[in-house]
């Protein structure tokens, strides 16, 4: 995607503040935010704490519901309001491959009904996709990707949390791990 320095200006531009007035205008339209929680998933459960306490602090009423992480998987499935059983906001996270570019990244889907949990509709992020899919230059690539991560950062599809790198260690006597950006358990003998 677009180097992260085409886009800390609409950060600068912003300001924490502001962010924070919007968001709470927001907020203001919920009765209460249901932010789903895994307790299982250690990657997971951090973020959803935090983002309960700072919604809170902006005036947010937040339900944190505690579950194990297949429970959150089938209730993120749930398109009914939170007062019926669905949900705002859940916590996950991707490997590199699964969120490199726009062809692959699921939360970025505009799709509606096909796109990723929450289901956002966006006729302009579908067809910048497309667009940087069928584009072989790189230069254009890259200007799409940038118009993306905008586009991104103006209908919020998703919020990104950071970034984490999950370390690795065998013994000397393992043989056959394969070099990849995720742990895979196959090739392996002593």
């Amino acid at each position: 995607m677009a180097a992260f320095t085409a886009l800390t200006g609409i950060f600068a531009k912003l300001g924490v503040e502001q962010v924070s007035r919007d968001v709470a205008t927001l907020i203001g339209t919920a009765a209460i935010l249901v932010v789903l929680t895994a307790v299982t998933a250690a990657t997971r459960r951090p973020p959803a704490l935090v983002t309960a306490e700072l919604l809170g602090k902006i005036g947010g009423a937040v339900d944190l519901q505690a579950m194990d992480w297949s429970t959150l998987v089938a209730r993120r499935a749930k398109k009914e309001p939170p007062a019926q059983g669905g949900w705002n906001i859940f916590h996950t996270w991707a490997t590199a491959f699964d969120v490199m570019t726009p062809a692959v990244s699921a939360p970025l889907s505009g799709a509606g009904e096909k796109a990723w949990f929450g289901w956002p509709t966006s006729e302009d992020m579908e067809r910048l996709r497309a667009q940087w899919v069928r584009e072989t230059g790189e230069d254009k690539r890259r200007t799409l990707a940038e118009q993306i991560q905008r586009l991104a950062f103006d209908e919020v599809p998703f919020v990104p949390w950071g970034q984490f790198e999950v370390p690795g260690a065998f013994r000397k006597t393992v043989r056959g791990v394969l070099q990849f950006g995720a742990t895979l358990l196959w090739n392996i003998s002593l």
